[in-house]
């Protein structure tokens, strides 16, 4: 479990095809002596397990129907990457609840400066409206942000300087894809609240 405060950008230092999946092996200092193989971490918000660790480098296996529900089918060698270690008892849940198991993949619309902050605009597919409430919160790429605005097929976030600096969301532009993972608390009422509407199983079972 994480909670979507993002500790360091990772650098993707290679991808290979592992069967309908890819292997992927990524540098940040802040693997070191933190992790071992059999461990999980996020990578842009997606839970992978460690197969191999050496130094500074970790080396993940992420399945087919990983890679395609996920950006990570974008992925390319040099990119960077957010990263997030998991909760241990000793964490503070300083963001909100976050599995690592991405929805879908969203698309910017746009990324503006107002005043010292920016405006994220993001188009989601409709069907996920209803787990989505301003002030309510959601990961993309892994980051815990809170919903300004939501409309059937997208939505705004506030972004401010700090989590421009501290995650990759400063090096994204319009066009861009990102991950989109939604609240596991929202998708638990709504399935309680709608027992007869069968669309809710597929959100609460796609990892289970």
């Amino acid at each position: 479990m994480f909670t979507g405060l993002i500790q360091g950008t990772g650098l993707v230092k290679s991808i290979t095809p592992a069967g309908g999946g890819k292997k992927i092996t990524v540098e940040w200092d802040g693997f070191a002596g933190k992790i071992s193989p059999g461990a999980s971490a996020a990578i842009d918000g997606v839970c992978l397990s460690a197969e191999k660790i050496a130094g500074d480098t970790a080396t993940f296996t992420a399945v087919e129907e990983t890679v395609r529900r996920t950006t990570l089918k974008y992925l390319k060698v040099g990119d960077r990457v957010n990263i997030e270690l998991p909760l241990t008892p000793q964490s503070f849940l300083d963001g909100h609840i976050v599995l690592g198991h991405i929805d879908c993949v969203g698309r910017i619309l746009s990324f503006k400066p107002v005043g010292a902050q920016h405006i994220l605009e993001i188009e989601y597919p409709p069907e996920y409206q209803k787990f989505l409430v301003e002030k309510g919160s959601i990961a993309i790429d892994g980051i815990s942000l809170t919903v300004v605005n939501v409309s059937n097929n997208k939505f705004t976030c506030a972004i401010i300087p700090e989590t421009m600096k501290r995650t990759t969301l400063g090096q994204k532009s319009a066009g861009d894809y990102v991950n989109l993972e939604f609240d596991i608390i929202a998708k638990y009422i709504w399935k309680q609240t709608h027992p007869a509407d069968n669309s809710g199983d597929e959100f609460l079972t796609a990892y289970f």
